[in-house]
C-alpha cells in the first residue's frame, strides 16, 4: 500500500485520531502517545504491508517503518491535523517514573535531530577536507561552512526551546525568548571577557555562565515556564491576555532561570561529563562489552534517549563523545554483519531481499529494518549481533575511541572520527572497531543454524489472510438477507460455486465501505433479522449522503426489484449484500436510482446506486444500511475493521478469516 493508505491504517488501528494525543517520528519509527493502550490493535498493525514491527516502550507506542518513515509521517501528520489530534478536554494518560523521563527526552530530542545530524556530518566532512588538503582553515569557504557546521550546537538552547515547548505544551515564542535571555550579550560577553562577578537582581546573584551549547538549563527553564504560564493565564482577563500574560510569565520565569535553574542545570551537565569520564576510567573495556552488546536492546526499548543529554553535553564541553555514538557505530556494523550473513546463507528469496536492503541501511546507521525484519525474526542472528557488538565495544573503549560530532552512527559518519588537529589514529581505531564487530557477527551467524522463514510464516496466518475470511462470511449473510427482502432470486445465485483456496494469496480479500456515514453494530439494529445475524455477519452504516459505491472489484450478481438492495461477488468469491435502510422494500423502488445492471463487472469505488435521503426519511423509513457478508459460513469469522465513528466511502470496512 502507498504511504497515505498506510498512515490511514496505522491511525485507525491505533484507536483512531481521538486516541492519539501526540505523534512524532525518529529515523525509523513513528512514535505515539495514546490515551488508551487497549484500543491499539498491535498484531494487526504489525501485519500491515510496510510495517516492520510495533511495540509499546516507555509508555510510547512505536511503529517501526524503516527508511521511509519520514514520508509516511508526512501523510500521517496531515491526517492528524485535519482531525485535530490534541483536544484540551481529554487528558492523555500520563507516564510515570523512568518512563516519563524517557518519553520526555525522546519527545524533546527527536525533532531536533535533523539539524544536529546535518551539521554534525558537515563538521566531519570539513575535517576530512582539511586532512586531505582540499581546503584551508584560513579560507573564506572554510569559515562560512564552519559557521554552518557549528550553528546548531552553538545555538542549541534555541532548538531545544522549541522542541521543549511543544513537549510541555507552552507557547514556542515565549520559550525562544527564554533561550534568548540565556544567550544575551550581557551575560555572554561578561563570560567571554572573564568578568565572572555575579550580577545582582533584587540582591540575589545571577551567575555568569556560558550557556552556548548547553542542554539541561533551557529544558528545565521551559518546563518551569509551562507551569508558570498556566498559573498566570488563569488570573488574567480574556481581553488583555495577549498584553499581560507573556510579560508577567517572563518576569517570573527569567529571574528564577538565571538565578537558580540555569546554574543548577549547568552543574548537572558538568557532573554528567565527570560521570562518563569516571565510568571509562574505572571500568574501561567492560563498559564497552556490556553496552556494545546490549545496544540493540537499548535502542529497541528507547533507553538510548537517556544518553542524549550526556552525549550533547560531552560534545559541547569536551568536543567529543566516548559513549553513545562510538558504541552505536560498532553495534550497527554488527547488525550489518549478521544480516549480510543471512543474505548469503538463506535460501528464502523474500528473506534474501529483505536482508540485502536492511544490510545496506545498517551500514548507513539505520538498523531497525535489520533488527525487526531479519535478526530478531530469526533470533540466532540477533544473538550473533550481540556478540559482535560486545567484541567491537570492548576494543573501542579499551583504546578510548572518540567521536567529534553528532551524526547517525554509520559508515558515512567516519569523518567525525578524524581528530580536529588532523590526526588519523582515532580514525584507524574506528575502522578496526567496526571491522571486529562486523567480522565476529558475520562469522557467528554463518556458523549458527536457524529455521528458514518459510516455516515461521506457516506457523500463523497473517492479518491479511484473516481479513479475507471475514469478507466471505459476510457475503453469505448477504445472500440470505437479499432473499428475505427481494421478491425473487435467481436459482443460479443459490448454486454459486464454492471457492477453493490454493494459496495464502488467494485468501486475501478486503471489503471497503460503500457509503460515507456513522458506523452501527448489527446487534444495535431494531430488525432482529440483521441484529441476530440470521443473514450473516457484517456491520451497518447510517449514511451521510445518498450514494452507494462498489466495495471491491467484482460482479453485480443481483439487484432487488425495489432497488434498495444490491448483491455483488468479488473476484475472490466474497458475496456482499448492501441493504439500504430497514423495511425499504415497502417503498417499491421509489426514491432509488440504480446505476448498474445485474451481471455487470465493476471496480472498487464505481457508483452503484443513488437514493433520496430526505424523501426516504420523510416516508418514515430508517436509513441504517446493513452491509452483510452473504456467504458467512464459508469463513471462520467476519471482523469489522472499526466499530465506532464516521467512516469515509472507500475506507477499509470488513475483513474475513478463513
Amino acid at each position: 500500500m502507498n504511504h497515505r493508505e498506510l498512515s490511514k491504517e496505522i491511525i485507525r488501528l491505533t484507536g483512531g485520531q481521538e486516541n492519539i494525543t501526540q505523534a512524532w517520528h525518529c529515523i525509523t519509527r513513528l512514535r505515539f502517545n495514546v490515551r488508551e493502550e487497549n484500543k491499539v490493535q498491535l498484531e494487526q498493525i504489525r501485519a500491515l504491508d510496510g510495517v516492520l514491527g510495533a511495540q509499546f516502550q516507555s509508555d510510547q507506542f512505536q511503529v517501526v517503518i524503516g527508511n521511509k518513515v519520514a514520508a509516511v509521517y508526512e501523510e500521517l501528520e496531515e491526517q492528524l491535523k485535519q482531525g485535530g489530534v490534541v483536544r484540551a478536554e481529554a487528558e492523555p494518560k500520563r507516564s510515570r517514573g523512568i518512563n516519563a523521563v524517557l518519553d520526555t527526552i525522546s519527545g524533546i530530542f527527536t525533532p531536533i535531530l535533523p539539524a544536529i545530524v546535518g551539521t554534525g556530518m558537515l563538521k566531519g566532512i570539513l575535517a576530512l577536507l582539511v586532512t586531505l588538503g582540499a581546503i584551508q582553515e584560513t579560507s573564506g569557504e572554510y569559515q562560512i561552512l564552519a559557521s554552518v557546521a557549528n550553528a546548531a550546537f552553538y545555538f542549541l538552547p534555541f532548538l531545544l526551546a522549541v522542541s521543549s515547548a511543544r513537549k510541555f505544551k507552552v507557547n514556542e515564542y515565549i520559550a525562544l525568548t527564554l533561550a534568548g535571555t540565556l544567550l544575551y550579550p550581557t551575560i555572554l560577553n561578561a563570560y567571554l571577557e572573564n568578568h565572572l562577578e555575579p550580577i545582582r537582581f533584587l540582591s540575589l546573584p545571577v551567575s555568569i555562565v556560558n550557556y552556548t551549547q548547553s542542554v539541561i538549563p533551557i529544558i528545565l527553564g521551559v518546563w518551569l515556564l509551562s507551569y508558570v504560564h498556566r498559573w498566570v493565564d488563569r488570573f488574567i482577563p480574556g481581553p488583555v491576555k495577549v498584553i499581560f500574560t507573556s510579560m508577567i510569565v517572563l518576569i517570573i520565569t527569567v529571574p528564577i532561570l538565571l538565578i537558580a535553574i540555569g546554574p543548577l542545570g549547568n552543574y548537572i551537565g558538568i557532573y554528567l561529563e565527570i560521570g562518563t569520564s569516571w565510568l571509562f576510567a574505572h571500568s574501561g573495556p567492560l563498559t564497552g562489552i556490556v553496552l556494545g552488546g546490549l545496544m540493540p536492546v537499548i535502542v529497541m526499548t528507547g533507553m538510548h534517549y537517556a544518553f542524549f543529554p550526556g552525549t550533547l553535553q560531552n560534545l559541547s564541553k569536551l568536543g567529543y563523545d566516548v559513549l553513545l555514538l562510538p558504541l552505536n557505530l560498532v553495534a550497527n556494523m554488527s547488525q550489518a554483519g549478521a544480516v549480510m550473513a543471512v543474505f548469503l546463507k538463506t535460501k528464502n528469496k523474500s528473506m534474501k531481499s529483505i536482508a540485502l536492503s536492511s544490510g545496506i541501511s545498517a551500514f548507513l546507521g539505520i538498523t531497525e529494518p535489520a533488527i525487526y525484519g531479519v535478526t530478531l525474526k530469526l533470533k540466532k542472528p540477533f544473538y550473533a549481533s550481540i556478540i559482535g557488538g560486545a567484541a567491537g565495544g570492548g576494543f573501542i573503549t579499551a583504546v578510548g575511541l572518540k567521536c567529534f560530532g553528532f551524526a547517525v552512527p554509520g559508515l558515512l559518519s567516519l569523518p567525525l572520527y578524524i581528530g580536529p588537529d588532523g590526526g588519523m589514529a582515532n580514525f584507524w581505531y574506528a575502522l578496526i572497531g567496526i571491522g571486529i564487530s562486523f567480522v565476529v557477527s558475520f562469522t557467528v551467524t554463518l556458523l549458527l543454524k536457524w529455521d528458514e522463514p518459510d516455516a515461521v510464516q506457516a506457523a500463523a496466518p497473517t492479518a491479511s489472510e484473516q481479513g479475507d475470511a471475514t469478507k466471505s462470511e459476510q457475503a453469505a449473510a448477504a445472500t440470505t438477507s437479499l432473499a428475505s427482502t427481494a421478491s425473487t432470486k435467481s436459482s443460479d445465485q443459490d448454486m454459486s460455486p464454492s471457492v477453493t483456496v490454493h494459496s495464502i494469496e488467494e485468501k486475501k480479500g478486503e471489503i471497503y465501505s460503500p457509503l460515507t456515514g456513522e458506523l452501527v453494530l448489527l446487534k444495535e439494529l431494531p430488525d432482529p433479522t440483521f441484529a441476530e445475524e440470521m443473514t450473516g455477519k457484517g456491520i451497518a452504516i447510517y449514511p451521510k449522503e445518498g450514494r452507494v459505491t462498489a466495495p471491491f472489484d467484482g460482479t453485480v450478481t443481483m439487484i432487488a426489484k425495489s432497488k434498495h438492495a444490491i448483491m455483488l461477488t468479488s473476484s475472490s468469491g466474497i458475496d456482499i449484500l448492501i441493504h439500504v435502510g430497514l423495511n425499504t422494500v415497502s417503498l417499491k423502488g421509489k426514491f432509488f436510482v440504480t446505476k448498474v445492471t445485474a451481471g455487470q463487472e465493476v471496480k472498487k469505488g464505481d457508483l452503484l446506486l443513488e437514493f433520496d435521503m430526505q424523501s426516504i426519511q420523510a416516508a418514515g423509513v430508517n436509513l441504517i444500511t446493513p452491509i452483510i457478508v452473504a456467504n458467512t459460513p464459508d469463513y471462520l469469522d467476519v471482523v469489522p475493521v472499526q466499530v465506532k465513528g464516521v467512516i469515509p466511502m472507500n475506507e477499509l470496512l470488513l475483513l474475513t478469516v478463513r
